[in-house]
């Protein structure tokens, strides 16, 4: 064989190999996106309808006045059970812990104060920030979990860090809001299962066409 033939094979045979191995160390690193995906959003064990199902049943804390309170429309928040407007005059602010001297932790602390219709408190009180507001009221089942899964909306969160939210302080409050409060009637082990369901199954959306409807089949638009 001819130096010049040699050479052109040897040649051909490096490059093939070369993109045989660019093309295994591509696949690799797209399963390893794959599987992390997975771990992230609970694509392991899918299952659409199941996640839609577990989202409805979050719908009953989620439009609370617990929640709604500070998820309504308007930048101020609401008190109460029928969530009037805050008495104060609180504003929300850029960071929605108020503005001026008018700030939140000016009367809510880290815990509710002792007495009927005093203020109630809990970790980091304050409202979504202005950039995020975080407004559910009016939105449909669907709409509202769609939101919950845009990190444009939702404070840059993937599933698992909305999961980790609502199992926080602030979320978990609703079920002891202080004395003259009605907490939320969901049982708490209940919620954070059906939480941890929704995530787990693929955080499907369901489909509604009205904030109260029932789900039906999952939105595959919100899958």
């Amino acid at each position: 064989m001819s130096p010049r033939k040699y050479f052109m094979i040897m040649t051909v045979a490096a490059v093939a190999y070369s993109f045989t191995f660019y093309w295994v160390i591509q696949a690799g690193a797209a399963s390893d996106a794959h599987a992390k995906d997975e771990r992230v959003y609970g694509m392991a064990s899918r299952d659409d309808a199941a996640a839609a199902r577990a989202f409805e049943s979050m719908t009953t804390l989620l439009r609370h006045p617990r929640c709604m309170n500070c998820h309504s429309s308007g930048d101020f928040p609401r008190q109460g059970d029928d969530g009037h407007q805050h008495t104060m005059n609180v504003r929300r602010g850029l960071d929605g812990d108020g503005v001026i001297a008018v700030k939140c932790n000016t009367c809510h602390q880290d815990r509710n104060l002792v007495g009927r219709h005093m203020p109630p408190g809990a970790p980091d009180w304050r409202l979504p920030s202005a950039d995020m507001p975080m407004v559910w009221e009016g939105l449909t089942n669907r709409q509202l979990c769609e939101l919950f899964k845009d990190p444009r909306q939702n404070g840059n969160r993937n599933v698992d860090e909305i999961v980790q939210h609502m199992t926080g302080p602030l979320v978990l409050w609703g079920w002891n809001p202080g004395e003259g409060r009605t907490p939320i009637p969901m049982p708490k082990s209940e919620f954070l299962a059906k939480v941890k369901e929704w995530a787990s199954k693929g955080a499907a959306c369901p489909i509604g066409t009205s904030a109260s409807e029932p789900a039906g089949a999952p939105s595959e638009h919100a899958k």
